[in-house]
């Protein structure tokens, strides 16, 4: 008789979930465990991930139906008491400006009562705002729960208006949890300055396919018109795009051939997308740079092998994904020093490595790989390298596995 399968509950993730998290998920369930996505951000109910089943949460913060809520609370009460009544307690713990939030007593046992009556193993919360949400279900499941940082939920979201509420919590999520994860070590030092003690970090850095993402066929040649750059970000002002675009009006300027595709323009809200297209009419870069939107991670890398370099020139971040897929690819990466990038990327080495706000370091970088095509081939097969011996998806998916295990045995 097979034992049964350790059943990890993910809480608070949009569904479809974003790439790399469908990678994690779905690569989970090849190696056996038994995924449950718990989701209110549902833009696509029938989108399917092999192996992961979907938990519809209730949207929005609609008037909840009385009768609904006692029913679900009179089944919680016959098959686990001991549930309701914990459930009932965190209630009323709550902040009493959150629970006006949510329409009192009633309106959170709708919003907790769905996921109150199941039995996971381990929780995890990939994002902060969600471990909020949720806090109070963390002693009512009885079991581990996870915690994530992946970027600036941390470093730059407490300088952020609006996000007092989460920030004011995270000592209580992180002292929670029983394990807090973080994709990089910078973002493991941040966690030690907040207190959270070294014991329950766990440092798991991101990981891509190699076979998925890899060099074009063939030997790589250089651009015979212009120097081909791509940047892949959601335009959120911590993203420093437009800082790559001086750098690209600086380009043009010294007389370089340059085109750079910015993927993901699309996504973020209207005013950020406004600032983008503003930026680059002002800078009078229409026959350079080109607004993507959003594509799919096949479609990306088509785009990295087409390019010459990736572009990332954010003001933070943890560990970007983007930088391992373009390295997996053959491709150089220019980026600026913040979060984790360096733990991935050494300078002169896969690319380089310049401080933020620089658009002129940016421009000196990008300009080198234009003179100097053997360089842009040395560095992108160094990348390669460096992709398929370190940051490999199955050696992520190992450690998240091994986490696991280690949390639901404690």
């Amino acid at each position: 008789m097979s034992a049964r399968p350790l059943h990890l509950l993910e809480v608070g993730i949009n569904w479809p979930p974003e790439t790399f998290l469908c990678w994690k998920l779905e690569g989970l369930a090849a190696k056996g465990l038994r995924v449950t996505v718990a989701s209110r951000a549902i833009s696509d109910p029938d989108a399917g991930l092999e192996g992961v089943e979907l938990h519809p949460l209730p949207q929005g913060r609609q008037r909840p139906s009385r009768v609904a809520v006692m029913r679900q609370a009179l089944r919680l009460l016959v098959t686990a008491p001991r549930r309701l009544l914990a459930l009932l307690r965190e209630i009323r713990r709550t902040d009493p400006g959150f629970r006006r939030r949510y329409r009192g007593t009633f309106g959170m046992l709708a919003l907790y009562l769905p996921l109150a009556r199941l039995r996971p193993d381990v929780v995890h919360f990939e994002w902060n705002g969600s471990a909020a949400l949720y806090l109070p279900l963390f002693d009512v499941w009885r079991c581990p729960v996870i915690a994530s940082c992946h970027g600036s939920e941390i470093s730059v979201d407490p300088h952020v208006p609006g996000e007092d509420h989460v920030i004011s919590l995270l000592p209580q999520i992180f002292g929670s949890a029983s394990a807090v994860h973080c994709v990089s070590e910078s973002l493991r030092s941040d966690l030690a300055e907040l207190g959270v003690e070294a014991a329950k970090t766990r440092l798991i850095r991101q990981g891509v396919d190699p076979n998925r993402f890899r060099p074009a066929n063939g030997a790589r040649g250089p651009a015979a018109d212009r120097l081909r750059l791509v940047a892949i970000a959601w335009p959120r002002w911590v993203k420093g795009l437009e800082w790559a675009l001086v750098a690209v009006r600086s380009l043009v300027d010294a007389r370089v051939p340059v085109r750079l595709e910015l993927i993901g323009a699309e996504l973020g809200d209207q005013s950020e997308r406004e600032r983008l297209r503003h930026t680059v009419l002002d800078l009078g870069l229409e026959d350079h740079v080109g607004l993507l939107g959003n594509l799919s991670s096949d479609e990306v890398a088509d785009r990295l092998r087409a390019s010459d370099a990736l572009l990332v020139p954010s003001l933070d971040e943890g560990l970007p994904t983007v930088i391992l897929e373009a390295m997996a690819c053959g491709v150089p990466v220019v980026a600026t020093d913040c979060g984790g990038v360096s733990e991935a990327l050494t300078d002169g080495v896969e690319g380089f490595v310049v401080p933020p706000r620089d658009s002129e370091a940016l421009k000196r970088a990008l300009e080198r790989l234009w003179r100097e095509p053997e360089l842009r081939t040395r560095m992108g097969e160094a990348g390669r390298r460096t992709a398929t011996s370190r940051f490999t998806l199955e050696r992520q998916l190992d450690e998240f596995l091994a986490m696991y295990r280690e949390v639901a045995r404690s």
